[in-house]
């Protein structure tokens, strides 16, 4: 196990009930408050009403970005910011999912920063400061509430990169259960799939993590024993415990002592989104299980794949350390396909709505990240094409 460092200074309002806190933890930082907004179905449920009521009784000024999009974009950020000058904003509140929370951190990034933030995207600058955000997470997901990471994509461009930075991390984050139990069916399907992509991306680059890897074992597991919300929604305990496997799955927990961090299929996954703008989680329920393969194909850790079929996937006809273990490791990553299949996930690339004549666009697109690990469009290529028709 190797050495690390783990920072994590967002206060955490966990809970049902918790949303109504959301002004009195608000007004700690200042008097005027920028409030994003989704675009979705959390206006017409009285989501960002509520907000701004609480946010108006602890006396802060509420002015909004309205109708920020899946895959936040850019001119969002450039929108917000104008705001943030303009109205002299001292807070930023992210009310949604990952859209909404990436897109408040940019915003406070790009306030507090001289000059373009894609700038920073581009790992041309690096911020130096930032404005206190506050998220209210409304989806288990892609756990921005309490991540270091920022993801924006640059339409024009064709590109989806990100910041990661313990400047982005919110100054508070509220989780209320009960702002999740109308989310639909397809939609808790994305984040659950989000959830175990990201646990277990740098689980399989890694061998002699004992402690991290039960941590990221014991995510997925719940994942998996949470599926019954997908028929259940209202169930508060089920949406609880989503919610709280997506914080541990991205906070930097499971990676401690890890020495490698390729986050393969999510790269992949931004280049796909940047061309096609796709959603995450259907788009990871694709690519996952196909990174996977490529990397077990490559000779990676071949025993970690293992260790992940017996242990979580239940499969036999091997263990971790004897000869021929890739079989069971090969079941282990068709299994995990077929559960997100049987969550309602696409089973290819063609069925998510990707072009086959894009797929070098795509692949050009994730290798042009700066700060990827990812280098060879190649290599991407080939990985788009194994599961583009399965």
């Amino acid at each position: 196990m190797g050495p690390f460092e783990l920072y994590l200074p967002t206060k955490l309002i966990f809970g049902a009930g918790g949303f109504s806190r959301l002004g009195t933890e608000a007004k700690a930082f200042g008097k005027t408050v920028l409030l994003v907004k989704t675009e979705g179905p959390l206006e017409g449920l009285g989501v960002y009403a509520k907000a701004a009521a609480f946010l108006e009784e602890a006396g802060l000024r509420v002015v909004t970005l309205e109708g920020v999009e899946e895959n936040p974009k850019l001119r969002f950020v450039y929108e917000g910011e104008r705001i943030c000058r303009e109205e002299n904003v001292d807070l930023i509140v992210a009310v949604g999912g990952g859209s909404a929370i990436d897109c408040a951190k940019a915003i406070a990034a790009a306030a507090a920063n001289e000059g373009d933030i894609w700038d920073y995207f581009e790992a041309k600058k690096t911020i130096s400061s930032s404005l206190p955000v506050g998220a209210v997470s409304t989806i288990a997901a892609t756990g921005a509430e309490l991540s270091v990471h920022c993801v924006i994509t640059n339409e024009g461009q064709e590109r989806k990169l990100a910041i990661h930075n313990t400047l982005n991390l919110p100054r508070f984050a509220i989780i209320d259960p009960q702002l999740q139990a109308t989310l639909p069916r397809r939609a808790t399907a994305c984040g659950m799939t989000d959830i175990i992509s990201h646990v277990s991306e740098s689980y399989f680059e890694n061998e002699g993590q004992l402690l991290s890897d039960r941590f990221a074992e014991g995510i997925v597991q719940t994942v998996f024993d949470c599926e019954k919300v997908l028929d259940d929604p209202g169930n508060l305990d089920l949406r609880g415990e989503l919610a709280w496997a997506s914080i541990w799955a991205i906070c930097g927990i499971t990676d401690a002592g890890r020495s490698s961090y390729v986050y393969g299929a999510h790269e992949i996954a931004h280049g796909v989104a940047a061309v096609h703008d796709t959603v995450h989680g259907a788009t990871l329920a694709v690519l996952h299980p196909a990174w996977l393969h490529h990397m077990l194909a490559s000779g990676l850790h071949p025993d970690k794949y293992a260790q992940f079929a017996v242990r979580v996937m239940g499969m036999t006809g091997g263990a971790p350390g004897e000869k021929g273990i890739e079989a069971p490791g090969e079941k282990g990553i068709e299994a995990l396909k077929e559960k997100y299949i049987s969550w309602g996930m696409p089973r290819s690339l063609k069925e998510l709505g990707v072009s086959e004549d894009r797929l070098k666009d795509i692949a050009d697109s994730t290798v042009s990240n700066p700060i990827s690990p990812l280098n060879d469009s190649r290599e991407v290529l080939e990985v788009l094409e194994s599961c583009f028709d399965i």
